[in-house]
């Protein structure tokens, strides 16, 4: 994706470790976080925090996750049945300091999809 000629402005990694991967792709390339490209992850890792700039997070409760989870299979193990349902959980955006607006991109129109 950060090969193309309209390489993305922002990404949204669905876990630490894969951002981790990301930010480091990035460095690699020569790219700013988050003058050149965004990036905002789920989870708040450790190392979310000491990077600069320090990288903004979706934290889950990934305690109450795990706990409800288990529960449910618990229940399932001992033959309980019930219908289908839908468990929503609080998140939090912690905002930091690796989304802004990419200065390639300020004042120029968006590249089509």
């Amino acid at each position: 994706m950060l090969s193309q000629t309209a390489p993305p402005t922002a990404i949204l990694a669905s876990g630490s470790l894969i951002a981790l991967e990301i930010f480091r792709i990035i460095r690699q390339r020569g790219l700013r976080i988050p003058e050149d490209i965004s990036l905002i992850t789920f989870h708040d890792a450790d190392w979310t925090k000491v990077t600069t700039p320090p990288i903004s997070v979706v934290d889950q409760p990934v305690y109450v996750l795990g706990k409800n989870v288990a529960e449910l299979l618990i229940r399932r193990l001992k033959g309980e049945t019930r219908a289908p349902g839908r468990l929503i959980l609080p998140t939090t955006i912690i905002e930091r300091g690796s989304v802004g607006s990419p200065v390639k991109w300020q004042g120029l129109p968006l590249p089509s999809d």
